[in-house]
């Protein structure tokens, strides 16, 4: 073999191929898993809500027929979070140590390590083209074929490469961790091949895993689980399907009923069954239905009421004007308030502020272009000072009209009548009282007993503004009727404007008051019975606090709490963008022009007052001003230079003033702002323009020409005078008044004297009726409330009242109201102030006053007849029945639809069933595994036994047995109740359920009457032997049973070297190299050696192979039984012992000289000079060396080889060494002793070997310690085992230690796998294959470094050095072979000698 073939073999290294590798699996050689840690992102939905108050007009008000109310309503929605999960990803990767080559099926090549032959002796990995790698010219570069010498030590098949090789198997097996070994794969035989239930033998390379009736293969093909009869078309079901008993039962989505095939679905239709329960209509969809309101209605937020709706208010202006004052436009913000020329806005961004606004008014004040004036309410006077208001004492004229007496109030007056009366409707006149209740002129109510009474007041309301006085008599006399006040008194605890409240109405948490006369509210509610929550903009206890919320925010009714818009932030949303910035976190810039703001939200300009344009960088267009320019200028143009764009102010024309520019400057002032005083001579004017004196004119006229009259109100000459005549005309000449009809005097300071009117007052009044008045301008009659006509003679029509009738009745639902004060009279069943309020639940009759009498009624009877609304599931009168038996409802008109016997409920129709029925109607029995009184009790029957639905007992399924069909059948039994027997053989059991026959392994046939047929065995003979080379097969377990010589799972390997017979359990007892036969054990001897166990060598005369060679030497003298080469005596020389010794030498191989004296000669036998036996040399002072003995030490010993150590003197006697005895010394100690003269016992246990010289043992496997009597400490690879002496015993491994290990050569089993670890000097897959010559160590991977062809132990390494070498590598005596060879070069050459000398001595490897 070329010297490259060998460093291929025994050098392999690392390389990569440069082609994609082919993707590992995990069934192929030397690839192991590993767990990749991924990462990975999935979107997870979450469902989030929020809830909003949303407006509802509600019935039932107090005092009103609707209300709006609040109702809160949630809505849903749903977002998405990513949620990231770490997760191991199954890899498969060259185990360590190995590597993958050309994208071959597997890892199977080793990365070898080079050890380099250095003092260091360290090793590095070796690389191809490296200065290791053997490619220099020395030697041939043509590959060899290393699958030709041994299969290359492959078990199967061994694949030759270039420059390499590696090992396959057959199919069925697969490589064992050393490379070289094959294991069966694939097989029932191994681990019932993995299988939970059953396993098949297809073939002798594949095998499939079968479950047990009723149980179905899982996705890794090996374990089994229970059949879901729902996993293959969801059991035949539409909807849903559960498995019961194993069989399907289906049933269906809420909203959906089970058709009669039991499989598919039918929809419910809600409506027609009414179970949708809707206010006004409904609509019926498939799986559920839908309520639909009326026109005018919103569905609630159960899904089944309908609420009257107010449609959206988008215009923020129409509600109360958006607040403001004066002027409303709707904005994206919400109303943008403006005022009227002479007002501003106040801080609020609401109010109108004029001259009024810090006048010095009492009460009210009239704004006006260029100032105010202020006025009184009814009932007071304005002071002298033009500023307060003094109240007028209307009982001083006339005692009020009071016809007992009258008492001033501030700004009105009540009348009083004396005891025993009452005030009339009047409010004026006194009538008798025949009541028990007493109105004193106090102001106090007089309580009698067992009354109750509470005191109302109505809200007087104003009639009319008053201006004009009389101040005859110092007393000023209101022009018009002064408005009166009205009480009321309520009896027994009521209150309110119809006395129908008590305190029990006071609701969302409101408290009676100490006086019982009304309801305290909590903060956030008002109205008299608390149930309206504060208007717009207050808040608080009786909502008098004022929100202060900014910038469009809204305020809590409750505590005051500002909820700001979008982009705005503060307690009182005070806090929004800086100006010029928007956005959500006011980091936007605005894009106006002239410091205009944005929208906080949207970033649209929100352009000053006197600007417009997108940017706001356009100013106002000419007689346009304010916000958006949106206002026109009032100013009169021809007298205006220009109008304020932002204030709309006038900037008159010189010689003008006013407002608006309309009024020429005063008499005396001229020029722009009319500041300049005219410099013309006394009674002459100016131009109101230049200032230019003007000539004088007459008296009633003016102008440059003395053309022009005087203005009104002026008079004299040059006009230069005002006319006095309040507010009058007057003569321009003279001034004199002209007063207008109806005043007089001589500065028309008078009205008309009573009963006369007109110019001068020279006409006469007419005749009013009614208490009517004449009007002294136009002679007309001023009718009271209440009347109308001419002369007063009508009273208001129908729907009118109160003054010139032209007040609008308020009374509602056909009620008749009082043409003087509109007072409500209301029909039957109406009662409140407005008759707007139907009788309350059990009142009925005018005014509601008559009770209902009524027993289950809804509450109330008919608010006109009486007559009784009974509630649902009552009848009768008085609504005292209840509903005859099959009818129920509303009037008794449903008829009851309850089946199977089941009773009805007379309100709703409710059934009540009887026990084992259920459904809306009793039309369904208890779901299966439910029984008894509304399916409330759960079956306890086990095993899919079905309870009866009414007493819940137990109807068991075949094969079992008892109450709760808990116990199976009795060995021998099968059926419905057991009652069968069972018809099955060989210790067979039967299913309980239909009796078929389950057989135990071996067995066959209906019955299990019939042994597996030859080539089959296991459960139900379904699995094919996989005997091999004779081996017969267990019709039970399968196990092969082979012929002598052969072992293994399948009986397809030969015994290993050492063993023989039946499952090669016996030693071979072959010594001194014999092979014996692995069928019979006969040994094989090799040359030289002969016997039943070549234990010896062959007879003296003889030697060779079989010793049939005869020896052929001279003088009797033997030859090495071996190599046949004469060992010639003492005195002999020559190939064949035929010469003698030369003159002067003698002895064994005349190796001696003699020493006798000079002419003396010696024997070339003996040598004998005459020395005693024992001593020689000259003197005989010399003891006879080692291996001598005699007279002349001519004499041989003849002890063993190995020890030749005997006496010196004549006899010659053998000294043997420890472990050796015999008259030669070469009987090795017998068994169980050792030491000299093997006088020790052997203290080894279990089996342990004793070393004939030292004692020391060498114990078996599983066993350790000096004497071997301790159980050796086995590595696993499992946690759960690893580092426990307390596992499986010796020889044992797997499940409960079932396995037997069969690992040879002191090998170790693995508890856990069976794997066998080797030990040093041994490999394969039960370590039966000892190291290759030149290899040793751990599964010989190490490289024997020994010169002079010198092998090596197998175990150590140590070199084991042929004569005439020595030192640890034998290289003492091998330095010429290696002085000429460069360091690079010396291992590699001499690994080339070594192989050279291997094949010299035909040494096969």
């Amino acid at each position: 073999m070329d010297i490259h073939a060998v460093m291929l073999l025994f050098l392999l290294t690392e390389i990569r191929s440069s082609c994609c590798h082919r993707a590992l699996q995990p069934f192929m050689p030397n690839v192991c898993s590993d767990q990749e840690r991924i990462i990975t992102a999935e979107k997870q939905p979450c469902v989030q809500a929020f809830t909003r108050m949303v407006k509802v007009w509600r019935q039932g008000c107090t005092g009103h027929a609707w209300c709006m109310d609040y109702e809160r309503r949630t809505a849903y929605y749903i977002g998405y979070k990513l949620v990231y999960r770490q997760d191991f990803k199954t890899t498969y990767k060259c185990c360590r140590g190995w590597s993958q080559l050309n994208a071959e099926a597997g890892c199977f090549y080793r990365k070898y390590f080079h050890c380099q032959v250095n003092a260091l002796k360290t090793c590095a990995r070796v690389k191809p083209h490296s200065n290791l790698w053997p490619h220099v010219s020395t030697f041939s570069s043509s590959d060899i074929d290393e699958c030709q010498v041994h299969n290359g030590g492959c078990q199967h098949r061994c694949v030759n490469t270039r420059g390499s090789f590696y090992c396959e198997c057959n199919p069925g097996f697969r490589l064992h961790i050393d490379g070289r070994t094959c294991i069966a794969v694939l097989s029932c035989a191994v681990n019932n091949g993995g299988c939970e239930h059953g396993c098949v033998q297809l073939s002798p390379v594949h095998f499939q895993c079968r479950c047990r009736h009723g149980f179905q293969l899982t996705a890794d093909g090996k374990r089994c689980r229970v059949r879901n009869p729902c996993a293959e078309r969801n059991g035949g079901c539409v909807h849903l399907c559960r498995s019961d008993g194993g069989h399907a039962v289906c049933s269906c989505h809420q909203g959906f009923m089970l058709a009669p095939d039991q499989k598919s679905c039918e929809d419910v239709d809600e409506c027609e069954t009414g179970l949708a329960a809707c206010a006004h209509s409904c609509r019926n969809t498939p799986g559920s239905f839908s309520c639909i309101c009326n026109p005018g209605y919103e569905l609630g937020s159960d899904g089944r009421k309908c609420y009257r709706i107010e449609i959206e208010i988008v215009n923020s202006c129409d509600s109360d004007n958006g607040g403001c004052s004066h002027h409303c436009q709707h904005g994206t913000l919400g109303p943008v308030c403006s005022c009227n020329q002479g007002y501003q806005l106040a801080e609020d961004l609401k109010t109108c502020l004029g001259e009024c606004g810090t006048s010095c008014c009492e009460q009210d004040c009239t704004n006006y272009p260029g100032g105010y004036e202020c006025y009184c309410r009814a009932g007071y006077r304005l002071n002298a000072d033009g500023c307060g208001c003094d109240d007028v004492d209307e009982c001083l004229s006339d005692n009020g009209g009071c016809e007992h007496t009258c008492q001033n109030i501030a700004g009105s007056y009540h009348c009083f009548c004396e005891f025993g009366n009452r005030l009339a409707e009047d409010r004026h006149s006194c009538i008798p009282l025949e009541r028990a209740v007493e109105e004193l002129s106090s102001p106090m109510v007089v309580e009698r007993p067992l009354l109750r009474l509470t005191l109302l007041q109505d809200h007087p309301q104003p009639l009319e503004h008053y201006h004009d006085y009389e101040d005859d008599d110092g007393f000023g006399e209101l022009r018009a009727e002064s408005t009166l006040s009205e009480k009321f008194v309520c009896l027994n605890g009521t209150f309110g404007h119809d006395c129908s409240l008590t305190c029990e109405d006071c609701s969302n948490g409101g408290l009676c008051n100490i006086d019982r006369d009304g309801c305290d509210c909590p903060d956030g509610w008002t109205a008299i019975i608390c149930n309206q929550t504060c208007p717009e903009g207050t808040f608080g206890r009786n909502c008098s606090f004022t929100c202060k919320c900014k910038n469009g925010g809204t305020c809590d009714p409750i505590s005051g709490k500002c909820r700001c818009p979008p982009g705005v932030s503060g307690d009182l949303c005070q806090d929004g963008c800086p100006k010029g910035l928007y956005g959500k976190h006011c980091n936007k810039k605005c894009n106006c022009a002239n410091n205009g703001r944005c929208h906080r939200t949207y970033g649209a300009c929100l352009c000053d007052p006197g600007l417009y344009g997108r940017f706001c960088h356009l100013p106002c267009p000419k007689w346009s001003y304010g916000s958006g320019c949106s206002s026109e200028c009032q100013c009169v143009q021809q007298n205006t230079l220009e109008c304020h764009r932002r204030h709309g102010t006038c900037v008159c024309k010189p010689g003008y003033q006013g407002k608006t520019c309309n009024l020429e400057c005063d008499s005396g002032y001229y020029g722009p702002g009319c500041k300049s005083k005219c410099q013309c001579p006394e009674g002459v004017s100016c131009h109101h323009m230049t200032g230019q004196c003007q000539r004088q004119c007459p008296a009633g006229l003016h102008g440059d020409h003395c053309d022009r009259k005087c203005a009104v109100g002026q008079f004299g000459v040059g006009c230069s005078q005002s006319c006095d005549c309040n507010g009058a005309p007057c003569d321009s000449v003279t001034g004199k008044c002209h007063c207008p009809a109806g005043q007089t005097g001589e500065h028309c300071e008078k009205e008309c004297e009573e009963g006369r009117w007109g110019l001068g007052c020279a006409e006469l009044c007419p005749s009013c009726d009614n208490g009517g008045l004449c009007d002294r301008r136009y002679g007309t009659c001023i009718c009271p409330p209440g009347y109308m006509g001419n002369l007063c003679q009508n009273i208001c029509p129908f729907g009118h009242f109160g003054l010139s009738c032209q007040l609008r009745c308020t009374c509602e639902n056909s009620g008749h109201c009082h043409h003087v004060t509109g007072f409500c009279v209301c029909k039957d069943g109406w009662t409140g102030p407005n008759c707007a309020k139907a009788c309350e639940a059990g009142r009925w009759g005018p005014n509601c006053a008559n009770q209902c009498d009524c027993r289950s009624s809804v509450g109330s009877c008919d608010p006109v007849t009486g007559q009784c609304h009974c509630e649902a599931g009552y009848t009768g009168p008085r609504c005292d029945q209840k509903c005859p038996e099959g009818f129920f409802g509303q009037g008794c008109r449903h008829r009851c639809q309850c089946d199977n016997e089941a009773a009805c409920e007379h309100v709703s129709g409710a059934c009540t069933c009887l026990p084992g029925w259920t459904g809306t109607y009793c039309e369904k029995p208890c779901p299966e595994g439910f029984h008894g009184l509304e399916c409330q009790q759960k079956c306890q029957c086990l095993n899919a036994g079905r309870c009866h639905p009414v007493t819940g007992d137990c109807e068991c399924p075949s094969g079992w047995v008892g109450p709760l069909c808990n116990t199976t059948c009795e060995a021998g039994t099968y059926g419905p109740g057991c009652s069968q027997t069972c018809n099955c053989h060989n210790n067979a059991t039967c299913d309980p359920a239909d009796g078929k026959c389950e057989c135990g392994a071996g067995w066959t046939g209906s019955s299990c009457e019939q042994e597996c047929p030859s080539g089959f065995y296991g459960v139900g003979c379904d699995q094919h032997c996989l005997c091999q080379n004779g081996g017969s097969c267990d019709r039970i377990s399968g196990h092969c049973t082979c012929l002598s010589g052969w072992t293994g799972v399948a009986c397809e390997q030969e015994c290993a070297l050492g063993n023989f017979g039946v499952d090669c359990q016996h030693k071979c007892e072959c010594e001194n190299g014999g092979v014996c036969d692995g069928q019979n054990g006969r040994c094989s001897c090799p040359a030289g050696w002969m016997g039943s166990s070549c234990e010896m060598a062959c007879t003296q005369g003889s030697y060779g192979p079989g010793c049939k060679q005869q020896c052929r030497c001279d003088h009797n003298a033997p030859c090495h039984h071996i190599t046949g080469t004469c060992i010639c005596p003492a005195g002999w020389r020559g190939s064949h012992c035929e010469k003698i010794c030369l003159p002067g030498s003698y002895g064994k191989r005349c190796a001696q000289r003699c020493l006798c004296p000079r002419g003396t000669s010696c024997n070339h036998v003996t040598g004998e000079c005459g020395c005693p036996p024992g001593f020689t040399g000259n003197g005989c002072e010399r003891m006879c060396h080692s291996g001598m003995f005699g007279l002349n030490c001519n004499q041989v010993c003849q002890c063993s080889e190995v020890h030749q150590l005997c006496h010196p003197t004549s006899t010659g006697t053998c000294t043997c060494p420890p472990g050796y005895i015999g008259p030669n010394c070469n009987i090795s100690c017998p068994k169980g002793w050792f030491g000299e003269d093997c006088a020790q016992r052997c203290n080894c246990s279990n089996g342990g070997l004793c070393d004939a010289v030292t004692g020391n043992c060498t114990c078996g496997l599983g066993w350790t310690g000096d004497s071997c009597d301790r159980g050796q400490l086995i590595v696993h690879s499992s946690p759960k085992y690893r580092n426990s002496a307390d596992s499986c015993p010796r020889g044992r491994y797997g499940a409960n230690c079932r396995e037997i290990c069969y690992c040879k050569n002191n090998g170790t089993c693995d508890r856990v796998t069976g794997e066998c670890h080797c030990p040093p000097g041994y490999y394969g897959h039960l370590c039966e294959h000892a190291c290759p010559v030149g290899f040793h160590g751990h599964r010989c991977q190490l490289l024997c470094d020994c010169r002079a062809n010198a092998p090596c132990d197998p175990g150590s390494g140590r070199c084991l050095c042929p004569p005439g070498y020595q030192g640890l590598r034998c290289d003492r005596g091998a330095e010429e072979l290696l002085c000429d060879v460069d360091d690079k070069y010396k291992y590699i050459y001499i690994l080339y000698i070594y192989i050279k000398c291997m094949f010299a001595q035909k040494f096969i490897f």
